[in-house]
C-alpha cells in the first residue's frame, strides 16, 4: 500500500512538472501571467490540503479564486444605515438608475456583437493582456494607480449591497475580497441567504442595485472633485501646440515637430487657440508668414526658441484632395483660398486639464443644457483616456506643458488628479459591467426579478398558470439568455484572434 501511495505521489509530481512546463512555454508565446496563475493555483492547492485556508477563514473557488472573509466592518455597517428609510429611498432611485443603465450596456453590447459579426476583418484583434482588465497586466492600466481604484471601487460596491440589506432587515454575515496572486479582482458582501431569498422581490432587487449604484454615483461625485482640482492647472507656457504634422504640407516643409509650442505668428503673441484661430483667419494662402517656436524640452527641461516661415496652403484644395464632398466643406465654413497650416490636433496647452474637466472646464459653454448633457457624458467618456495614452490619464508632452498655484504644488496635484482619476474609472466600468444581464452579475439577477414580476402579472389573467410554473419559467429563461450572452461574448474576444 505505501508502495503504492509512493507511486502515486510520484506520479502527481510529474504532472505538476508536465503542467508547468506547458504553462512556461504557452507563457512565453502568450502572456507571461499564465506560469503565474498556475503556480498560484498549485499554491492555493497546498495550502487546503494542509488546512491553512479553514484557518484563515478562506476557501478556494473555481481552482485559482481565493475567497477570504471577515466579519470586520459590522459596526461601520450598522451605523451607516441607520437612515433605513433614507436608505430605501435611495435604494429605488438607484434601482431605477440601474434598470435605465442594464439596458443601455445590453444596447451597446448587442451593436458591438452585430458590428463584429457584420465586418469581424475590420476590428482590431486585442492581445490576452489587453483583454484582461487586471492592474499591471494589461498596458491600459497601471499597477499602482489601478490597484488602488479598484479596491476602493470594490469596498464601496459591496458596502452599497450591505447598506441596503440592512436598511432592509437582512443580516450581513460576511464580507470578503476575491483574490487572484497578490491582485483583488472582485469583492462580495454575503447576507444570509434565506433572508435575500425571503424577502419581497422588490428589496431584493433594490439590494441587488445598490452596489453599482454607489459605484456609478460614486464615480460621477469624484468627477466633480477631478473637474474643480484639474481647473487649478494653467498652462506653463503660452502659446498652441499641433499632436500631428501633415507629410508634404506648409507646417512639415518649414520642420515644424509635433508638440512644439508655437508662441507667436508674425510677432504677435499667442495666449491659446482661439488667439492663433483669429490671427490665422487674417491670412489666406499663399501668404508668407513666421511662426516663432519653442522645441520640446531636453533632458534638463529647457526649450529652445527659433522662428520658422513658411507660405500657407489652401485648406479647401487640400480637404478637395483627401476626397472630401464640397457640400460637406461647406457646411463647415471651409471655402476657397483659406489658409491651412498642416497640422492635425491644434490645441491651446492647457488641452490635458481641460479634457479631464470636459463641461465643466473654465472654456467649456455655460449654456445649462450643454453642461447637464457634458456631465452625463464625461465620466464615461474618460474612460478612454488611459487607452488613449498608454495607461496615462493625459499625454506626457500635455502633462509637461501645465502648472498649478495650487497650494498642494503640481506635484501634489498631480498625485491627486490621478487618485481622483482611476477611482472614477474603476467606479464607473465595476458599476456598467456588473448591469450587464448576465448571471452571475447583478444586472443579470435584476433581469430574472423583473421578468418575475412580468410573468406573475400576466399569470393573474390566466387560470392554467401556477407559481412554480412561472418560478420554472422564468429560471428558464435567465438562464438561456445568460448562455446567449456569454457566448456572444465570447465570440467578440475571440473571432479577431482567429481571422
Amino acid at each position: 500500500m505505501a508502495v503504492q501511495e509512493e507511486g502515486d505521489a510520484g506520479k502527481s509530481r510529474y504532472l505538476r512538472l508536465m503542467i508547468l512546463v506547458i504553462a512556461g512555454i504557452l507563457a512565453v508565446q502568450i502572456h507571461w501571467s499564465i506560469l503565474l496563475l498556475v503556480v498560484w493555483y498549485y499554491v492555493l492547492k497546498q495550502l487546503e490540503t494542509n488546512g491553512h485556508l479553514d484557518k484563515w477563514n478562506a476557501s478556494r473557488v473555481l481552482g485559482v479564486l481565493l475567497m477570504i472573509r471577515t466579519d470586520r466592518g459590522q459596526k461601520a455597517l450598522e451605523f451607516i444605515s441607520k437612515p433605513r428609510k433614507a436608505w430605501r429611498i435611495f435604494g429605488e432611485v438607484g434601482l431605477w438608475t440601474c434598470r435605465f443603465v442594464s439596458a443601455f450596456v445590453l444596447i451597446i453590447f448587442i451593436l458591438a456583437f452585430i458590428s463584429m459579426i457584420m465586418a469581424p476583418s475590420e476590428i482590431p484583434s486585442a492581445s490576452p493582456s489587453e483583454v484582461i482588465l487586471i492592474p499591471g497586466i494589461t498596458p491600459t492600466v497601471p499597477l499602482i494607480w489601478g490597484l488602488i481604484g479598484l479596491i476602493v471601487a470594490l469596498v464601496v460596491h459591496e458596502y452599497g449591497h450591505g447598506i441596503l440589506a440592512r436598511a432592509h432587515g437582512m443580516r450581513v454575515r460576511n464580507f470578503g475580497l476575491l483574490v487572484v496572486g497578490l491582485i483583488p479582482i472582485g469583492a462580495f458582501a454575503e447576507p444570509e441567504g434565506r433572508e435575500l431569498l425571503r424577502a419581497p422581490r422588490r428589496e431584493r432587487q433594490r439590494v441587488f442595485a445598490a452596489g453599482p449604484a454607489v459605484n456609478i454615483y460614486g464615480g460621477f461625485l469624484c468627477f466633480l472633485v477631478l473637474a474643480l482640482v484639474a481647473n487649478t492647472m494653467t498652462p506653463a507656457i503660452a502659446g498652441v501646440h499641433a499632436e500631428g504634422i501633415i507629410e508634404g504640407q506648409p507646417a512639415a516643409d518649414a520642420g515644424l515637430e509635433p508638440w512644439e509650442v508655437i508662441t507667436h505668428v508674425n510677432g504677435s503673441g499667442v495666449t491659446d487657440y482661439s488667439d492663433f484661430s483669429t490671427l490665422l483667419d487674417s491670412h489666406r494662402a499663399g501668404d508668407n508668414i513666421t511662426l516663432t517656436v519653442l522645441s520640446l524640452p531636453d533632458s534638463e527641461g529647457d526649450r529652445e526658441e527659433r522662428n520658422i516661415s513658411l507660405t500657407l496652403a489652401d485648406h479647401y484644395q487640400y480637404a478637395i484632395d483627401q476626397g472630401t464632398d464640397s457640400e460637406i466643406l461647406e457646411a463647415y465654413g471651409i471655402s476657397e483660398g483659406d489658409a491651412f497650416l498642416g497640422v492635425s490636433g491644434l490645441a491651446s496647452n492647457g488641452k490635458g486639464a481641460e479634457r479631464l474637466a470636459g463641461p465643466l472646464a473654465h472654456d467649456a459653454p455655460s449654456n445649462p443644457v450643454s453642461v447637464a448633457i457634458g456631465f452625463a457624458i464625461q465620466p464615461v467618456a474618460i474612460i478612454y483616456s488611459p487607452i488613449n495614452f498608454k495607461g496615462e490619464i493625459m499625454h506626457p508632452n500635455e502633462a509637461d506643458l501645465l502648472t498649478t498655484d495650487s497650494f498642494i504644488g503640481p506635484v501634489g496635484t498631480n498625485v491627486l488628479l490621478h487618485l481622483l482619476f482611476w477611482i472614477i474609472w474603476m467606479n464607473i466600468l465595476l458599476g456598467f459591467a456588473n448591469l450587464i444581464p448576465l448571471i452571475p452579475f447583478d444586472g443579470g439577477h435584476l433581469l430574472k426579478d423583473r421578468l418575475h414580476d412580468y410573468f406573475s402579472f400576466f399569470a393573474k389573467f390566466s387560470s392554467n398558470s401556477h407559481p412554480l410554473q412561472v418560478e420554472k419559467t422564468v429560471n428558464k429563461i435567465s438562464s438561456f439568455s445568460s448562455l446567449i450572452l456569454f457566448g456572444m461574448f465570447m465570440i467578440i474576444i475571440l473571432l479577431p484572434l482567429l481571422i
